[in-house]
Order: structure tokens, then sequence, then C-alpha cells
């Protein structure tokens, strides 16, 4: 039934990749439509869309009894009432029980109702063709059956008309939704996304493939990725608490120089990043002096700081920074190499030489995403950038920066104010856009993210963020808060166990020494608060963060004036990490504190009671242990929760992630058994997940404990992924990796670039952001040897369509440059079959190149035909003459009357006259003594003449005819090989 499901985009609108195909059932467009306005009825539109883009995503609960199969997502509610969508992929139980589903296409979604959290009466799917209509991109985008799922306040940012734009917002306020829409309406031919970690430039790139036009060029990079793409480098990273430690070792011959900063190397390495190295700039912008090496000068950084430390911690700063540069390389280069390469990036752009070789990325718009973790030197490096852009196109880009002050996991000391400063200076004068309510945490969770601002008033008026930290709470939704106290033991280490096994939870401890006391086993499944930044989990427990609190607080009560200014920077990281532990849940967080003595339970008590509003009451582990065992969770949504977890860990926590991975498949079951998971679609995402997981991993060169098996990732990734041409491609970019032999390299290369281009539309967005980082240097390697053997033939063939598979913005003009230099070659190396196939590929073509192969091979007339069309007459007549076709040189040399040859040919063609004359008895009437006197006339009116022929001698004769008596031996047929696939 195709008349049911038309193409998902329709009219000349056209998504780079299809969305999933979405039917939305009468009753549940009732609803919608009665909700249209509400918070509800937005959040089913935005339901709708992402399930549309990416179902796997999308958090939800099971069903039981006879809706078992059915999808419960929440939509929120208010006053008690809280409604849930429900839907179902087309493989789904309740579809596969008749009604015509069969017929929709392959992963299609069907949304059946919008119910009340109390109602499970049996949901009939009913018939496909008389209850449910498709929904197609385009009718989504033009609000055909819902409301725009945006809140006035991100509307409002994503249309405005100014071009320099900052969207504040705190946690849980859509920010990224709202910069994803502001790319897609800002209607740039080409923007560029700049996002903080792999997961969310996955969910940009998904939403840009599936949801926007196909002819605009999205380029979505992660901050590292796009910082090693200016510098023209890729360096392995480096843990922070390595480069600290490093730090700390180095300082120990110069104890006595630290001064205040003596029992807080820490902190002496956090100023240095976000002061010392992270504010050096190459040029002047905005409050910051431009600077010739990757360091603030002592004048500049004495001036800057010492209203906020005093004179005696900036000296030692100072004289302990000028001792370590005794050593080899720069400061930046050693404890802190990310801001060493963003140095090296932002040099190549304030460079006038460096920025016209453009090795940057070409945008008309750019959107920047978690701003706050970026130092003043990398947000410089974002800006000058657009300012290059800007200036290029004579005008202002589009430029969106979306971010939360009070939200840094690095520390940047980030200032909305500095980051004004920067874009007012290079650009223009921002407009600023606040988003205020909280979207996505309950009622409970969201309240303690609102509290967690009063912490900030224990700081100096100078070092807190700006602007107010209460957000609207739109969602009343229930949640828990759990508050556990616990003694280092078995008792702990089991109640430990239990919640890094359980699935959709994350356990974040504020105590590196705790971490270390607790069993090795466990160790790799706790986070770190910068681990989390930015995932979301149905549940979070936070280790220890009572500690953290109390020594917020205590820091407050103390009367030690140089320890607080010191440590200013480092307390007003350890609220925003708090902050962000705290806004991480969508259902239940768990306190856990360990030995904590009787102040700090009173103070965590009083913290989450909210003037006794909660009720909460510290527990033993078993007894929260219990709580969790009593909420049963279906078989699908466990499998669901380890996707999540698989991905969100990926980054932070490699092994858990894989292991996670690898749970979700398991727990599907064989097929075959009846108690397995048959949901399809289920199936094939956890498989999808598995991977993902292993490709990215393998790609990253992650090694796996030897406890895990070391297993071979590239192997387990193609095994696990269900298309053919993306196992393909997978197992040939292993090759790549792995092999240290440069030709099976090459030739992997040219495998990915044929198939990447022939399975375009199977690659994952996963796979696409993953080798993003790397496909500059594959092309220049490819691009390198072209002029080896056969490669200009076989590069010719593959690569332009590799570029536009990739969506480079210079597609067309690289192809371009690569067949000319391709046919130059071939041309140089007297290969003019090959050149003139190259030739005939062109769009613009060559008919002068072409002309000149055709000559060379022997096509004189079509040879001499391109010449004339192109007005090239000599060379026309040359080939025409050559062949000969005495019509066509006759005709050409008319038009050239000064020719030399002119007079000759007028005489040929009166001779040719004449001899058309000759009588049809000519040869019968004529003796042969008259018929050699007019081979003789003939001989001399050329001008030439026959030498006469020698007598064949007798011994010729002879060894001829035993030549000829000699049989010739049979024709031995050709052993040259086919041509193979190793075309390098």
């Amino acid at each position: 039934m195709p008349s049911l499901q038309q193409a998902l985009v329709e009219g000349p609108f056209e998504t780079r990749r299809p969305a999933n195909p979405i039917y939305c059932h009468e009753e549940f467009l009732e609803k919608l439509e009665a909700a249209r306005n509400q918070p509800v009825g937005k959040r089913a539109s935005l339901l709708i869309r992402n399930l549309a883009i990416d179902m796997p995503r999308q958090h939800y609960k099971a069903t039981h009894g006879v809706n078992q199969g059915w999808r419960r997502s929440r939509l929120g509610g208010a006053g008690g009432s809280h409604f849930y969508a429900w839907w179902a992929p087309r493989s789904a139980a309740p579809l596969r029980a008749g009604g015509g589903f069969e017929q929709a296409p392959e992963g299609s979604i069907f949304l059946r109702d919008i119910r009340h959290h109390d109602d499970h009466s049996p949901a009939s799917p009913n018939s496909l063709e008389t209850h449910y209509l498709p929904v197609s991109v385009l009718e989504m985008r033009q609000e055909t059956y819902s409301s725009a799922p945006w809140t006035q306040q991100q509307a409002r940012f994503a249309t405005a008309r100014q071009a320099v734009r900052i969207l504040k917002g705190h946690p849980g306020t859509g920010k990224t939704t709202a910069l994803l829409h502001a790319a897609d309406e800002c209607g740039a031919p080409r923007v560029l996304y700049l996002t903080y970690s792999r997961d969310l430039a996955n969910l940009a790139r998904e939403y840009f493939d599936r949801f926007c036009s196909s002819t605009r060029q999205f380029t979505v990079l992660t901050f590292d990725a796009f910082i090693r793409q200016i510098a023209g480098s890729d360096p392995a990273q480096v843990n922070p608490a390595e480069l600290k430690s490093r730090l700390r070792g180095d300082l120990v011959p110069f104890a006595r120089f630290l001064g205040p900063w003596t029992d807080h190397v820490p902190a002496l390495w956090d100023e240095m990043h976000a002061h010392l190295i992270g504010s050096a700039l190459p040029r002047e912008a905005g409050r910051f002096s431009a600077c010739k090496s990757p360091r603030v000068g002592d004048k500049e950084y004495r001036l800057r700081r010492i209203r906020y430390l005093g004179d005696g911690a900036v000296s030692a700063v100072l004289d302990v920074a000028s001792r370590l540069e005794r050593g080899e390389g720069t400061l930046a280069g050693r404890y802190f190499p990310e801001l060493d390469l963003a140095w090296k990036a932002a040099s190549a752009l304030a460079s006038p030489a460096a920025a016209a070789a453009a090795r940057f990325p070409d945008a008309d718009c750019i959107c920047v995403d978690e701003c706050q973790d970026l130092t003043p030197l990398e947000a410089f490096l974002t800006v000058e950038l657009a300012a290059l852009l800007s200036a290029r196109r004579r005008r202002t880009i589009p430029v969106f920066f979306a971010g939360d002050e009070a939200q840094t996991v690095r520390p940047t000391d980030f200032e909305w104010g500095w980051m004004n400063d920067l874009l007012h200076s290079r650009l223009g004068t921002p407009t600023e856009f606040k988003l205020s309510s909280n979207l996505r945490s309950p009622k409970t969770i969201a309240t303690l993210v609102n509290h967690v601002w009063d912490l900030y008033g224990r700081l100096d008026k100078r070092d807190r963020p700006s602007g107010t930290g209460y957000a609207e709470i739109e969602d009343d939704a229930t949640d828990q808060v759990h508050y556990c106290t616990a003694t280092p033991g078995d008792e702990l280490n089991s109640c430990l166990e239990a919640l890094t096994a359980r699935e959709g939870l994350a356990v974040v401890s504020y105590d590196e020494a705790l971490s270390q006391k607790i069993p090795p086993a466990l160790r790799p499944a706790i986070l770190t608060a910068r681990e989390v930044k930015g995932l979301d989990f149905h549940t979070v427990c936070l280790l220890n963060a009572g500690q953290q609190l109390e020594k917020i607080s205590r820091a407050a009560r103390e009367f030690s004036f140089a320890a607080m200014d010191i440590e200013n920077l480092r307390r007003r990281l350890m609220i925003d990490e708090l902050r962000v532990g705290i806004s991480r849940p969508a259902d239940r967080l768990i306190w856990l504190d360990v030995a904590a003595p009787a102040d700090v339970v009173r103070s965590v008590t009083a913290f989450l009671d909210q003037n006794g509003a909660q009720h909460v009451a510290p527990s033993v582990p078993s007894a929260l242990l219990k709580a969790l065992e009593e909420e049963q969770l279906d078989l699908e949504e466990r499998v669901q929760r380890c996707q999540l977890d698989a991905r969100q860990f990926l980054t932070v926590r490699p092994e858990l992630a894989w292991s996670r991975a690898k749970q979700a498949v398991a727990l599907l079951g064989e097929k075959s058994n009846p108690n397995a998971v048959q949901d399809e679609a289920l199936r094939a995402s956890a498989h999808e997940t598995l991977a993902e997981i292993c490709f990215c991993l393998g790609f990253r060169g992650v090694h796996l404990a030897p406890e895990l098996g070391r297993p071979d990732l590239f192997a387990e990734s193609s095994k696990a992924v269900g298309e053919l041409g993306v196992k393909q491609l997978i197992r040939q970019i292993g090759v790549v990796v792995r092999s240290a032999d440069q030709q099976s390299k090459l030739s992997a290369l040219g495998n990915i670039a044929q198939d990447f281009a022939r399975y375009s539309g199977q690659v994952p967005a996963w796979l696409l952001n993953e080798i993003t980082p790397k496909i500059k240097g594959w092309l220049e390697q490819l691009e390198a040897a072209l002029p080896v053997g056969d490669n200009p033939v076989t590069l010719a063939r593959i690569m332009p369509p590799f570029y536009r598979a990739l969506n480079l913005p210079d597609a067309e003009e690289r192809s371009a440059k690569l067949l000319d230099k391709s046919v130059r070659t071939l041309l140089k190396a007297k290969r003019h079959h090959d050149a003139l196939w190259i030739l005939k590929t062109l769009e613009k073509r060559r008919p002068e190149l072409e002309a000149e192969c055709l000559e060379s091979i022997g096509e004189l007339k079509n040879a001499g035909d391109l010449y004339r069309s192109i007005g090239k007459l000599k060379e026309a007549l040359a080939c025409y003459r050559a062949a000969p076709d005495f019509d066509a040189a006759a005709a050409m040399i008319r038009e050239l009357p000064d020719h030399a040859a002119a007079q000759s040919y007028e005489w040929l063609i009166k001779l040719r006259a004449i001899l058309e004359q000759r009588p049809e008895n000519f040869n019968k009437v004529m003796t042969a003594p008259e018929k050699k006197l007019l081979e003789q006339l003939l001989e001399q009116g050329l001008g030439v003449q026959r030498k006469p022929r020698a007598p064949r001698k007798a011994a010729a004769k002879k060894a001829a005819a035993k030549r000829s008596s000699t049989p010739k031996p049979a024709k031995r047929a050709s052993r040259r090989l086919p041509p193979q696939d190793d075309w390098f």
C-alpha cells in the first residue's frame, strides 16, 4: 500500500538522509490539537520530531499485560496530572497482529495515543489504512498537525535578526534544542556547528541530516576536532589528572617558592590553565592584549589578577612559571597541551599568510554549544574564524553562542563579560537571549538545581556568575531524592556494586581519595562531574558530595583571606561541578555520603530538605537497595537503558561503555525463545549500539583491559552492524587504523573512498562523526598518490563521488582540481586513451585536450573536427591532411588563403576533376607503353620518381621457400592477470 506513506519529504524539500516514517493515530492527533498551545502539546510535537530523527535516543517506559509492546514517553503535566505518549515501532508486538502494518515502510513508527499516567486500558492498534495518517518532515516543519515544539523564548532566539547572538540558560532549559533550531532557521548555505562531546555531535548531525534541507551544508565538529583541524596536528589527548601530577612532580625542587600555593597545587594548575596560559591571545581582542608566546606576560598577568589573588599569590605564580620555563619546551606544551594546540591554531588564523592558506572550514554561520568550557584563547579561535569569514563576505556572518556561566567543568573562569568583549571587538555587539524554564528535570530535582545557586553567595561578589540562578519549573512530575550514609566496608562495596551494575544509573564521585579506596573492579564505573557534563541518566548517585558541600561552606567561614583568594577559582569550580551532578538525573537522585561527620549529615539534610518541604532523612545502604529492588524494570527498558549508558560512557569510561553495549545485546536473548525480546526495532537498535561502541573504541585506539579478552573491536563492529556496505567500510577503516604498511593503508583508503560513495545512504552519523577529524589527512594521502602507476585513472573514478558523499563544501572545486591533475599526469606519460576517458567525464568539457588525445591515438578525423570547433584551424587542417580526409582538408584550406599548400590544393582539386572525366574504356584502349607514359607524366607532375626494383637473389628465394614450408606455432593464450583491487 505505497500510497499510505509517500516520500517523507515532498516537493522541492529533501533531507540528506531519510527520516523514520511517522504515522499518527486519529485519537493522538485529536488530543495533540486540543493541547496545541500547552506544554504537553509542545512536548508531544518535539517527541514526533525526535522519533523521526533518532528513535533509539528517546526515553520511554515499557507496558505490561494486554498492552505489552507499546512504549510510553513522558510528556509532563501540572497539578498532579501527568501524561504519556503511547507509540511503537512497526515491529512491536501490538502491530504484528494484523491491521496491515506490515505494508508500512521499514523503520516506521506509530503514535497511538496521549494518556494520563493512570490510564492502562487496552490500546488497540486498529488498522493502518483507516486510522493512521502519515506525517512527513515537511508537514512537521510547516506545523500542519501540531504547533511548533519550541518555547516562546527558544523561538525568539532562533528567529531573531541580529547576526551575533548569545543564549543563556540554566540546566535543562533547552539550550541545545534552541541552538539546533537557530542553525536551521538562519538559512545560511553552510553552517559550522561546534559542540562539547561526540555524543552531542552525533545528535546534531542526525538532526541536520534527517530534518534539514539537503541543499544546505552542515559541518559538525567537537571542539577538540575543530582545533586539530585548524592547527593541522592531531596529538594524543592527555588526562588533566596526569598533567596535574606532572606539574606536582616538577614543582618539588621549587617547593619553597610556592608561597600560598604550597598546599594548593591543583588550584595552581587551574589558575595557570584559566589565566596564565588560557588567556594568552596572539592578537589584541577585547580586554586581552596580544602575546608573543602561549603565556600571558608578567606585567599583564599581574595587572589582571592582583585584585583577585593578592600580591603574594601573583608573585608566586610568576616566579614558579619562570623557573619551570627553564626546562625543555613551553609551559603550555608540558602541562597544557590542549591550550598549546589552541595557540597554534589561533596563531594560524591571526597570521594573514596562514589565513590565506584556508586551512579552516568555510561557513556562512557558526554555532557554538557549551561555550562556558572555553578559555579566552579557545573562544578567540572561534571568534577570529568568524571575523575572517565575515571579512571575506564583507558582512558579519551569523554567530550564535549558547552556554551557562555556572556549569563550567574545566577551569576556564568563564565570564559572559569577557566573551561579550571578544565578540564586540571582532564582530559586533552581541544580543543576549535567556531561557528561564527547566524543561528536563522534575520538580524536586529542578528545585535542588535552583538551590545550588545560593552557594554562589558564599563567594566574593567578583567571582560569582552573573544573572539569576532560579529557573522556572514547568513539570511537577513525581521524582525521588534519597539520602544514604555509609561507612567503608563490605556493605558500602556491595551497595556500590549494585548501583554500578544497574542500567541507566551513573555514580559520580566528588572525592578523589575515596575513589582510590573503592575496590579496583568498581573504579572504572565511577565517574567525575566533568565526565557526566552534557549527559542524561535516569538515576544519578552523588558519592561524597556532602564533603564537597562542606568544603564550600567551610571556606566561606574561615578567615584566611590568602587561602580564600587563591581557592576562589577552585571553589567556584566545585559549586559548578555540584550543580552539574544534581542536574543530570531525569527521575531519581541518590546522595551517598561515606564516613560523614554529624555536622556534614545535618548540612546535607538541610540542603536536600529545602526548608522541610521534602522530608529527606538519611538511610543505610540496605534500605536504599531495598527501595531500588522494588522497582522491577521491564526487559525492554533494561535494554534501552544499556544502550543509552553505552553511548554516554563511551568517551569517559570506554570499558564500561563496551560492557553496557554487550549487556544490551545479551539481554535480547535468542529470538527463538518466546521469553526473549521480540521487538525487531529494539533488537536492531541494540546491535547498532554495539557496532557504534566497538567501532569508536577501535578507531580511537583504545585497548580494553585483559580481563575483557582484548576483543577485535573492528571485527565485532562489522559483525554487529546490519548494512553490508557499512560492514565493508568498517573493515577497511580497521586496516587503515591498524596497518603499519603504507601500501596496505593506501589500498584500504582507496576501498574506503569507493565504498563510502557507493553506500553513502547507509553510513550512520556516529561513523561519520568519528572519522571526520581524519578525513582531511586521508584525502591528502590519496591525492598525493596520484602520479603513481594507474592511480590517475583510479582516483579520477573514485574521488569525485567520495568528495560529494562526504558533503564537502569544496567538493566540486576539489574534483575539478584532481581531474585536471590526473589528465596532465596521463598526458605527460603519453597515456592518451586514459586521459580521453577522464576528459569525457568532465561537466565542463576541455575540447582542446580532447582533440590532442584523439590526434595522438589516431582518431584524426574526430580530432580535426574538435580543433575546428574551437577555432584552431591550422591544427584541424594538419589532422585532416594526416588522415587523410581530402574533402575536409580542401574545405579547410580555402579558409586559410595564405596557407603554403593553398595553390597545391587548388591544382589537386582540378586534377581530381580531370581524372574524374576519364573515359570508361580507357584501360581497354590504352596500350602498355601509353600507360607507362602516363605514369611518367604523373611522376613528373608530382615531382617524384619511383626507384627501380632490385632483382631477387636465388638464395633469398630458397630461404623464403624454406620459411614458408615451416609450420607456424599456435598463439599462446595471454597470461596477464585481471586487475586486482590493490590499486595503489
